[in-house]
């Protein structure tokens, strides 16, 4: 690698910035034989001042800061000169030194210092004033700097030369530290297992440079967990052990004999969790245990505060007059069900009350002065709750107060909520490990109220955690049928009923409706249709930010109408910055989160803007809902453009505007519960751009999409348990 750079040496003189979480900094660097120092930028843990450095990379002319040398690999040894020993031992990084003793020990021992520190101690306490606990203390020190900055090192030329990026390597030293490189020669898969970003292929391909063979036991049993990890991503939770070893020998490319040999081996050592022909990750199978065990317990322990159905009937008249609405008795039901029971499932469609129950539910238990919580799964469902029910409500991960630092959620089972009641909104986007904290959160007598559309695609994650409780048949359910609120005009309520009932929706492209269709059957034209009614059409005519009120929502990532192209063609036209950045995103980018974050507290599907960039720092910054974040290097393949998502990622937000793409080319993806959760996103105005033979198939195909999951049946029998007891 270092062939291909150039190449400087010198003396650190000042750290002008540095990173503790990425390892980036900006250093000042005095070149040997030389006095003018030079800035450089790059990844390097713990740089000192007065340390001797070689730097491997090339020189850029920064905008703002001029000419500067931005590193991609280094070389550290010992100070040069007695300075230099003098500013590395009285540095921040080497405890238990100072000024003085610095002075001291390098007058000593001159340029034999670091060596005398590292290997024979002992000799420090030829100084006055250094007794054994201050000698252990500085080259505890001194050991630590050393091997941290050789093991990363170490590490960069080891991965480089087998074709790994500067992102992946950090995400690799940021997990094991200065153990990387021994974990990665000992086992190259175990990357792909703990390392975000990194898959199969990749771990594969550095095994075997490193001489791991085809049929290796190590080989066989990560490609088996890579098989469940890719179904996961899928939504499922398990995989029937037939279809799990054909998945994987389509990887593998080995005998199924042997994939079932190392399959066993892996059951017996609970790698995997086989519970029958299920084959479960761990993680997932505790889930789905957790999850009934938890409610069974919730369901059989009576609340902390018990109403009669009397008062509960009193409050919901109450209600009724002060908050001047006429209930139909769904919601009746589901108002009183909530009070006077203990956990109850409120569904439905749009314009359907279910916030208007919301509200009055919170109207009763106020009443009652109950300590009430409500949340919701992202940022922008939250806000979106919050506003409509006039109550805070928060994102699950704040209200469990998730802490990124120790990855874990502080409020749990041994520190639980103080809440007679939560209420979970857009639970259809929860998924199982989720929900798992959230009722290891709540206390067994508080009250449980789940709210949510079970006709939508289920959860990006894991799990159908809110069909499953539905289909258990043991938690008290409201279905609402009944619209609200529509009007002559207002078609978007309209034909997402329509759709629900298999029915083609209503479509007269009258200038006051709210659903239009464009008629397009070639993909190109409709293509070009979309970034002329983005761009142009619907921000004149309706005084509307084209980014930040309208969302192009479609069916898959590939093709003309893909999340992809779109998103490439709606940035040139939208964003003129992003000719001009030299990062993958630039300011006024609109961007999604695409896997969950706990580092910086930010979760799968989370949409913010980019507000500012470094490209010396490596870093870009993101306004979310839930806040600001910083991104550096090896965290930027977790974004993605969002002029354009797909309909998975839509879950659970609302746009004034949505632009939908429904054509044939997308034929794999038409489905009606697809259509329906993408037209249900819009909240003033709906646009399909597309052929109406892709329509009518999508609404005539009512296949939903399989999930492998068993909670349905946990419930049941666990509940049924308890009921018994």
């Amino acid at each position: 690698m270092a062939e291909k750079l150039e190449h400087i040496s010198g003396t650190i003189g000042k750290i002008i910035f540095k990173n503790p979480e990425s390892d980036f900094a900006v250093l000042q660097v005095i070149p040997e034989d030389e006095i003018i120092p030079i800035i450089a930028t790059g990844t390097i843990p713990n740089p000192v001042i007065g340390q001797t450095v070689e730097l491997f990379g090339h020189w850029n002319e920064h905008s703002k800061y001029g000419k500067q040398f931005q590193f991609e690999d280094f070389k550290a040894s010992a100070p040069k000169g007695k300075n230099a020993m003098v500013k590395y031992l009285s540095s921040d990084l080497i405890r238990g030194i100072g000024k003085v003793f610095a002075e001291r020990i390098a007058k000593k021992f001159g340029e034999d210092t670091i060596d005398i520190i590292l290997h024979q101690p002992e000799l420090l306490h030829e100084i006055d004033g250094i007794g054994e606990m201050r000698a252990k203390r500085i080259a505890e020190s001194v050991k630590k700097a050393y091997s941290e900055q050789a093991s990363l090192q170490k590490l960069m030329v080891f991965l480089f030369e087998c074709g790994f990026g500067t992102g992946m390597v950090k995400r690799i030293w940021r997990r094991y530290g200065d153990s990387a490189l021994d974990i990665v020669k000992q086992n190259p898969y175990i990357i792909a297992e703990e390392v975000w970003g990194i898959g199969f292929a990749t771990a594969d391909k550095l095994a075997q440079s490193s001489g791991i063979t085809h049929d290796d036991p190590r080989r066989i049993s990560a490609g088996i967990l890579y098989t469940l990890q890719r179904a996961a991503t899928d939504g499922h939770c398990y995989f029937p052990k037939d279809e799990l070893i054909q998945q994987a020998n389509k990887i593998l490319d080995a005998e199924n004999d042997l994939v079932q040999k190392v399959l066993d081996q892996s059951a017996s050592v609970e790698k995997v969790i086989c519970d029958d022909d299920k084959i479960y990750i761990p993680k997932f199978y505790t889930a789905e245990e957790e999850v009934s065990r938890l409610l069974a317990d919730i369901v059989s322990v009576p609340p902390k505060k018990q109403i009669h159905i009397a008062m509960a009937e009193s409050l919901f008249n109450l209600a009724q007059r002060n908050l001047d609405f006429q209930y139909t008795d769904e919601q009746k039901q589901a108002i009183i069900g909530a009070l006077a029971g203990k956990v109850i499932v409120i569904t439905g469609g749009p314009g359907t009350g279910k916030t208007t129950i919301v509200r009055s539910i919170l109207f009763g238990a106020k009443k009652l002065k109950w300590k009430i919580e409500l949340a919701a799964p992202t940022g922008r469902a939250a806000k979106r709750l919050s506003e409509a029910t006039h109550h805070p409500a928060s994102t699950i991960h704040r209200l469990l107060k998730f802490n990124p630092g120790m990855v874990r959620f502080e409020i749990g089972r041994a520190n639980p909520l103080n809440v007679d009641m939560l209420i979970l909104d857009e639970v259809s986007m929860v998924d199982i490990e989720l929900f798992w904290r959230v009722l290891s959160a709540l206390p067994p007598d508080s009250r449980l109220v789940l709210v949510g559309d079970a006709d939508q695609l289920p959860s990006v994650g894991p799990g159908a955690v809110l069909d499953d409780v539905i289909k258990s048949q043991k938690i008290p359910t409201v279905r609402l049928n009944q619209i609200m609120r529509q009007d002559e005009h207002g078609l978007i309520v309209r034909n997402a009923h329509n759709i629900l009932r298999g029915r083609m929706p209503i479509i007269r492209n009258d200038a006051e409706d709210d659903f239009f269709m464009l008629t397009k059957d070639n993909p190109q034209q409709a293509q070009e249709s979309i970034i002329e009614l983005v761009c142009e059409r619907i921000p004149k005519k309706y005084r509307l930010d084209p980014i930040k009120d309208i969302q192009v929502i479609t069916p898959m990532h590939k093709g003309r109408c893909g999340a992809l192209e779109l998103n490439k063609l709606l940035r040139q036209k939208l964003n003129p910055n992003s000719s001009k950045s030299q990062l993958p995103f630039a300011v006024g980018d609109k961007v999604m989160q695409i896997a969950n974050n706990y580092d910086l507290s930010v979760f799968n599907g989370e949409m913010g803007i980019v507000i500012a960039t470094d490209a010396n720092k490596g870093q870009i910054a993101v306004k979310f809902d839930i806040g600001d974040k910083v991104y550096d290097t090896s965290y930027w393949n977790q974004l993605r453009l969002a002029y354009a998502i797909t309909v998975h990622k839509s879950q659970g937000s609302e746009y004034p505007v949505v632009v939908m793409p429904i054509l044939t080319e997308h034929y794999i993806m038409l489905a009606r519960n697809l259509l329906y959760t993408g037209i249900t996103r819009a909240k003033r105005l709906l646009l399909l751009v597309g052929s109406k033979k892709a329509l009518s198939i999508a609404v005539h195909n009512n296949r939903q999409m399989l999930r492998y999951t068993d909670l349905a049946r946990r419930i049941g029998e666990k509940i049924g348990a308890k009921n018994k007891d």
